[in-house]
Formats: C-alpha cells, structure tokens, sequence
C-alpha cells in the first residue's frame, strides 16, 4: 500500500475559494441533489492509496440513500450491532465507491469475526474494520487469512497501537473524539509511513487541525436521509409562503 505525506500547506488560512480551478464544466445530473458532497477541505489531504486508487474522504455512514448518492472517495460502514453477511451485501448494491466494512472488535468477538472478514472480502468490500477493543492478536488473525486492507480503529497512541500495526493493521483509523488532532500527531511521530485515517469533525477549522496534525485522510459524517428531508420540507414551506429559497 503506497502512501504519500505532505503537509506543506498551512490549512490553518483555509479559504474555500481557493480551491476553485478553471477547467471544464462539471457533469450532474439534473435530479440528483448535492446534499451528501463531502466538504471542499478534506482535498488536501495526502490520501491514502489502495488498489492504485486514491482515498482522501471516507462517508461514515451505512444509510443506503446517502451511500448511493455521497460523492466521497470510500465509505465507513460500521454499525453497532453484531455483523451480517446480508448488511455488507445490500451497502456493496448501492455503493458507487469502495466500501469498507466493520466486522467486529467490540461486541462482535471470536472465529465471528474472522468468518465475517473472510466473507466480506469474497463479497467484494474493499476492505474490513476492526473496532478499538480488537486485540492485536484478532487483527492478525484477520489479516493472515483475508487478502484485503485491515483498518484497525485505536483511540489512543500506546503500546497496542504498536502491536496492531506489526500484526497485520494496514490503515490505522483514530476515533478518539476532540483528542483526535493530538492522538494523530502522537502517532504519526511514532511511525511516520503508516496510512493514518481520521475523524475530522464537523466544521472546516477541525478538519484543518487533523489534517495538520498528520492524517492522510478524514471519516465525514453526513447528515442522515431524515434531516435532509427535513431540510427539503423547510424548504418547501418557506417557498409556500413566499421566500425566495432555490431547491
């Protein structure tokens, strides 16, 4: 797995504006809507590569609407409850990019989580997430058996972080909530070639801080099918009554 890191660019003066380019026109489709695009920012990001592809924003989400119409490089599917074969395969039928899929760690334990692993590779998911409680012997486990990426997800930068990456862990995902910037900045100073993904919060400026700090791509969570339908009914109330607000 390739991997380029360059943080030569101060995100810290972000100007979305900047980011526009002369060039030919975008392509869209007329009924399709806008609503699940990641945010500009996350393009600065290294990425991160896998299968000669480039990943700089991963949709954490596993609502099928939003899977169909994000415009992100890959997608997060993990769900807390215990892994099935038949969730992997209805997310793959409605995913345009590639889908990595959580198989366990927490409370899904054991051969289950082996078995999930190796069937969603079979399936065809780009790659499997293992949650922060999997041992490093169970990201082993996995990646001795699976020919496919394993994300192992930590929350802090310790030693089992060190185990998990010499068992097998391909990408290293940080999920440690307002610490993330730091946690990121820890372990890219422990190991500074690992593939790091991360949460970049909700607003520009804490995207920019973890990109700052190190990570080479970013989990977005987009809104869910309710609150954009919501978002939607508002709209249509306001233009109801007379305000001038474009769908």
């Amino acid at each position: 797995m390739n991997i380029t890191h360059d943080m030569s660019n101060d995100l810290t003066e972000y100007d979305p504006e900047s980011r526009q380019v002369d060039g030919p026109n975008p392509i869209e489709n007329r009924i399709s809507s806008s609503a699940a695009r990641v945010p500009d920012i996350i393009s600065c990001t290294s990425g991160i590569t896998v299968q000669g592809r480039q990943l700089h924003s991963f949709a954490f989400t596993t609502d099928a609407a939003i899977i169909r119409n994000t415009n992100a490089d890959a997608i997060l599917a993990v769900y807390p409850f215990t892994g099935e074969p038949v969730i992997t395969q209805a997310l793959l039928t409605v995913a345009q990019a590639p889908l990595f899929v959580g198989v366990g760690g927490g409370t899904t334990t054991g051969p289950r989580v082996i078995q999930l692993a190796m069937m969603a590779e079979m399936q065809g998911a780009a790659g499997v997430v293992l949650n922060a409680p999997a041992p490093p012997s169970t990201v082993y486990d996995v990646a001795r058996i699976t020919n496919t990426p394993v994300i192992a997800t930590v929350l802090t930068c310790d030693d089992e972080l060190d185990e998990k990456i010499e068992a097998g862990a391909s990408i290293i995902n940080v999920a440690a909530g307002r610490r993330t910037p730091d946690v990121v900045q820890q372990i890219r100073q422990r190991h500074p070639s690992i593939p790091l993904l991360a949460s970049g919060g909700s607003t520009d400026e804490s995207m920019a801080e973890t990109i700052v700090s190190g990570a080479n791509a970013l989990t977005w969570t987009p809104p869910n099918a309710q609150e954009m339908q919501r978002s939607m009914m508002m709209r249509y109330r306001g233009e109801s009554t007379g305000d001038n607000m474009q769908h």
